[in-house]
């Protein structure tokens, strides 16, 4: 427990400077485990200390530090020097790139199709000379919208360049971005080699870079609560470094021989593999586990130690949703340990295990998305085994032996990949039929609440007290069921999406969208043609995610301009809409929508001139040429384009 309390007071130290109420948590969490365990003597309190203010003046010092040193500016002569992978997307081209080591987001507008081919075939990185401007970060557009600002804030990158002419390329000539160089020049070679329509597995498992895969598949294993299997973790390198003893074993190689190989092919491995805090967390803990070993050091110990090295390098990996999961998850399953090993078959030690995991994820997830795949209980215990025993070894192997012998992939491994892959796809969709719970934006003060209840539940569960687990298991179904019930707020918010007015209102607990704009048509169809399309849909799911709604309970046409209100009909097709209101004068405008919407037993409501509607304490009035929205006399007016 000393380690885990080291820990503690890291978390305290970085997050005084942050977060005061997550800081007391974690506080009171300490001060319990110190007042069960009483083990400070006087050279551990020293210790404790000593980490407490370190951590404290290191969080003070990034605080103060993490600013930019950078200027705007309309124009000017720009190097950046870009050490990883460049994204391409029609003729829009983005990356992360650094000026006087200060990190920036640039995108650059290619001009020909030989520029494209270029930056996508040719280019990995070095450094470009170009001329542009610099600005800084936009704020997000919208209340719901993931803010990309301060996501990027926490990484040390504050401003956005855009680059209008490229005037010279040079490589790089240092020893780590030739090392990063092969890693893209690998990633671009499976896209280049291994065609078909799963290859995007390879590049997320290899390398773990998830950009390859189809939106489809990333959506599905988000649903089923199983995106941990595309982040390369524990999981993975337990495969891999299974792998390793398994065959080298095989061949009498002695385990002192093994581990001395372990310790090459690993930090290798998390390199190439993207050096994201999962793989740090996952690869830092088996090899100090493997180093520490001698001295009695547990896995917990070493995954304590591992987690203040990491916070001693990058203080700012706390706000990491990867790192959260990471390191709580195996928290959890290891301080678990011997609850699991009292299974009585490998079945219910796979539910266990499923269980401790779906559990620990919940917290965190619910105040990064606001939903939670409670399916994924069931999902992993399936799932994973098949992904574990047979997907990720059978994608290494294929790989490997792609590099060596690329007929001989796609003759023997392809049509193999291809059917594990359709009968995986199969088995997901019987699961995709379980919706995520949505549990919405809650207060600090509520998630602090669900995340003490998650470790209640935990510890009682390792102490096999399944009443008072069950108890507090009901008290948090019901607490997340009523999360919703009682929200009264009312709200009304002009947004912006796809460059166009959308309005949305709620009051007491009932849902407004009024007008829905629409998707933006790509009519290139040459190299500025693009291959993933903007889709307004993920933009509305978010915003049902926020509120924590299912649907919309009106949704208010006001023009039948496609641009307005085009995307009313995908609304209406994915239910996520109840009653419909149009304008009197809208009739046969919208009768495709009407139809549909009968189709989809949505009901219809006219709205006619110089006439209301109530909603709540809202007023919603219809005049001559506008729609008022008025509520306690404060009026918002929109302004009609139809009429």
């Amino acid at each position: 427990m000393f380690y885990l309390q080291l820990v503690l007071l890291a978390l305290i130290g970085i997050l005084l400077n942050y977060n005061i109420q997550i800081a007391l948590m974690l506080t009171a969490i300490f001060l319990i485990i110190l007042m069960k365990n009483k083990n400070l003597n006087a050279r551990k309190t020293i210790c404790c200390l000593i980490v407490f203010l370190v951590f404290f003046v290191r969080g003070v010092h990034i605080q103060k530090t993490n600013i930019t040193h950078l200027n705007n500016s309309n124009s000017q002569e720009i190097m950046l020097n870009v050490d990883d992978m460049v994204a391409i997307n029609g003729n829009y081209l983005k990356g992360i790139a650094t000026i006087d080591n200060e990190k920036v987001l640039f995108n650059y507008t290619l001009k020909t199709k030989t520029e494209k081919d270029f930056f996508k075939e040719n280019f990995t990185i070095g450094r470009i000379y170009a001329i542009g401007s610099i600005e800084d970060l936009k704020d997000r557009n919208n209340f719901y919208s993931f803010d990309y600002k301060n996501y990027n804030k926490n990484k040390g990158i504050f401003k956005q360049i855009t680059l209008k002419n490229i005037e010279k390329i040079e490589d790089s000539e240092n020893i780590l971005s030739k090392l990063k160089e092969i890693r893209i020049k690998l990633i671009k070679k499976i896209d280049k080699d291994i065609t078909f329509d799963k290859s995007g597995y390879f590049q997320a498992l290899i390398f773990g870079d998830k950009s390859y895969m189809q939106k489809d598949d990333v959506i599905s294993y988000k649903n089923l609560g199983t995106s941990h299997l595309l982040a390369i973790s524990g999981l993975h390198l337990g495969v891999l470094v299974g792998l390793i003893y398994y065959v080298l074993g095989k061949m009498r190689v002695s385990v002192e021989i093994i581990e001395k190989i372990i310790f090459l092919v690993l930090p290798f491995y998390i390199f190439i593999s993207g050096l994201s805090p999962s793989i740090l967390r996952a690869g830092g803990t088996i090899l100090i586990f493997i180093l520490l070993r001698k001295n009695d050091k547990s896995k917990v110990e070493s995954l304590c130690i591992t987690c203040i090295i990491l916070l001693a390098l990058k203080p700012l990996y706390v706000f990491d949703i990867g790192f959260e999961l990471s390191f709580f998850i195996a928290f959890s399953l290891l301080m678990s340990g011997d609850y699991i090993k009292s299974s009585k078959n490998p079945l219910q030690k796979a539910f266990k295990i499923s269980l401790i995991s779906s559990m620990a994820s919940f917290p965190i997830l619910a105040a990064n998305f606001y939903t939670f795949s409670y399916i994924s209980l069931i999902s992993n215990i399936i799932l994973v085994p098949i992904f574990s025993l047979i997907i990720f070894p059978i994608v290494l192997i294929s790989y490997t032996v792609s590099l060596i012998n690329l007929s001989l992939f796609k003759m023997l491994f392809k049509p193999i990949l291809n059917i594990i892959f359709n009968v995986y796809d199969k088995i997901q969709e019987l699961f995709g039929i379980f919706k995520p719970i949505v549990i919405g934006k809650q207060k600090i003060i509520t998630l602090i609440t669900l995340f003490l209840l998650v470790l209640f539940i935990l510890a009682n569960l390792n102490k096999r007290n399944n009443k008072l687990v069950i108890i507090n298991l009901i008290i948090l179904t019901f607490i997340i069921g009523s999360l919703n019930f009682f929200n009264y707020e009312y709200k009304f918010e002009k947004l912006i999406i796809a460059g166009k007015e959308v309005y949305y209102l709620r009051e007491k607990n009932k849902t407004l969208l009024i007008n829905t704009s629409n998707n933006i048509k790509n009519f290139y169809t040459d190299f500025r043609k693009k291959d993933s399309e903007y889709d307004i849909m993920d933009e509305y799911h978010l915003l049902l995610n926020h509120e924590s709604k299912r649907n919309f309970d009106y949704l208010l046409i006001t023009s039948s301009n496609t641009n307005i209100s085009g995307y009313a009909n995908e609304i209406a097709g994915h239910n996520l809409v109840k009653n419909i209101i149009i304008l009197d004068n809208q009739d046969e405008k919208t009768k495709e929508l009407v139809k549909l919407a009968k189709f989809k037993n949505i009901k219809i409501e006219k709205l006619e001139k110089y006439r209301g509607i109530k909603l709540g304490e809202v007023d919603i009035y219809y005049e001559a040429d506008k729609i008022i929205i008025n509520k306690n006399s404060n009026k918002f007016e929109i302004k009609l384009e139809d009429k």
